[in-house]
């Protein structure tokens, strides 16, 4: 298990969900991972079972949407791995499904900072290491609310519409100069931020059911590795097929 052997990567969102179990499987496939988070308990806990399951981590507080802490999340990378290779932006919000008349301005700041600031400033105090390297990884997490509207209300379908194009410039922009742009595009996904919903979508989803964090992990190691290097700009949905019938 070494697709991602010596290679130091940054998971955002790293203390739950989608966000925690990408960067338990980048562990076990031989990453060195910086788990960021905001709740310092959950994030202890996350390197303890990376470091339990013989893998290499740590852990780093920060405010993604606060450029100061994240220079110094790179900052503290490169002190203590001395690179970057991967980037994986998970961190993200939802809104309560509120249309343009029922979002409040702070409602709408909040919720952009967190889903499209966040892995722009993160990317932006990345780059430069993965440019002097000549070779890097970044991997936006969308959602299926990229692509159609009414998965999400206007604050959030239309930040993950924007992390969509964002994808895509990074790839424009630097491409050439051995930057790897992706992004995934869950769909109902079986983590905190979904609990408790009753979602009429799961009746609509080909597959039947809701999808697994590990599933999604799971694509997001092979778009980290080497064997998916000619893959780039690309958005891929992973949502059991529900879009498909929109």
């Amino acid at each position: 298990m070494s697709k991602l052997k010596d290679k130091v990567a940054i998971v955002t969102g790293a203390t739950s969900g989608i966000g925690e179990s990408t960067a338990k499987l980048y562990a076990a496939e031989g990453a060195k991972v910086v788990v960021v988070g905001r709740n310092e308990e959950r994030g202890a806990e996350a390197v303890a079972a990376i470091k339990e399951a013989g893998g290499e981590a740590m852990f780093i507080s920060a405010d993604m949407t606060k450029h100061t802490e994240v220079e110094e999340c790179v900052a503290k990378t490169l002190e203590k791995y001395g690179t970057i290779d991967i980037l994986f932006n998970s961190a993200g919000i939802h809104d309560a499904y509120d249309n343009a008349l029922e979002t409040d301005e702070e409602s709408w700041d909040k919720l952009m900072a967190i889903n499209v600031k966040g892995p722009f400033l993160l990317s932006k105090a990345a780059l430069p290491t993965m440019l002097d390297k000549g070779k890097g990884t970044i991997i936006n997490v969308g959602s299926q609310s990229s692509f159609v509207a009414g998965a999400g209300g206007a604050a959030y379908v239309t930040s993950k519409h924007a992390i969509v194009g964002f994808t895509k410039q990074l790839t424009y922009d630097f491409g050439r100069k051995g930057i790897k742009a992706n992004l995934i595009a869950p769909g109902f996904i079986d983590t905190e931020m979904t609990e408790g919903i009753d979602d009429p979508r799961l009746k609509d989803i080909p597959a039947e059911r809701a999808g697994k964090p590990e599933e999604v992990a799971a694509l997001a190691l092979f778009l980290a590795s080497d064997e998916s290097d000619y893959i780039q700009g690309a958005e891929i949905k992973i949502d059991g097929g529900w879009t498909v019938g929109r």
